[in-house]
């Protein structure tokens, strides 16, 4: 089933409502040709400023209508998780968001091998790169999750140095999707892909994009890790 049209929803929800056309542009104080053009689909979505009042009036989620507008929804929920850490108090006006249900975490969770073992600290390899992770679990196999905004990035160029428990490997920018203030990338390293979250405006300060070569760090405590369900016999 396709994503539901920005002018499709707001439509279903002014009539599940009462209200005419007129009514609720007026009371969203959107022109009304243009809120017209808008739910039959000649116009392109809302801006964000704008969604709010439209939200309030015919009672919608606002995340629903920002990703009816064409963000994908996995890179709103990351957002609103990281500025809800960085201020401390969860988001009004959302639906409500669980770091370990969301979908960019998803699509960062590997099953792995333990190679080492130092007490509860363990190296394992992902793909061609050898990372250190911490596990209490006695596992051969083990279910790793890399959060999105615990991986931080460096143009390949700078190089850098970090502790002893930086997992450091060199990527390949394959996608960069920005939203406001953050931005989220997709990074391509030797046989595996992870996402990333990062401060648009720090991303921007260190002129890294799409194409880029970078080198990624990200800190072994960061790495949540659980024993895996069933042993491989591999």
């Amino acid at each position: 089933m396709g994503k539901e049209r920005f002018g499709d929803l707001v439509r279903k929800a002014r009539l599940r409502s009462g209200l005419s056309l007129r009514e609720a542009a007026s009371r969203a104080r959107i022109d009304y040709s243009r809120l017209s053009r808008i739910e039959n689909g000649t116009r392109p979505a809302l801006a964000m400023n704008e969604m709010r009042p439209i939200a309030n009036l015919l009672q919608l989620d606002l995340l629903d209508l920002v990703v009816a507008a064409g963000t994908p929804r996995e890179v709103m929920e990351d957002l609103l998780w990281s500025e809800r850490l960085r201020s401390g108090d969860r988001a009004s006006g959302f639906a409500s968001y669980r770091p370990e249900e969301s979908r960019l975490v998803e699509k960062n969770r590997f099953v792995v091998r333990v190679e080492e073992r130092d007490g509860a600290l363990c190296r394992v390899r992902l793909g061609e790169e050898r990372l250190h992770v911490f596990s209490f679990s006695d596992r051969r196999r083990l279910e790793i999750e890399i959060p999105p905004e615990s991986v931080v990035i460096y143009p390949a160029a700078d190089g850098v140095q970090c502790g002893s428990l930086e997992n450091l490997f060199w990527a390949h920018v394959l996608k960069q999707r920005r939203l406001g203030q953050m931005t989220n990338l997709v990074l391509e390293a030797a046989g595996f892909e992870v996402n990333t979250l990062h401060s648009t405006r720090g991303l921007n300060s260190v002129r890294v994009g799409r194409g880029d070569s970078v080198i990624a760090a990200i800190p072994a405590a960061a790495v949540r890790t659980a024993p895996t369900k069933e042993e491989s016999t591999a």
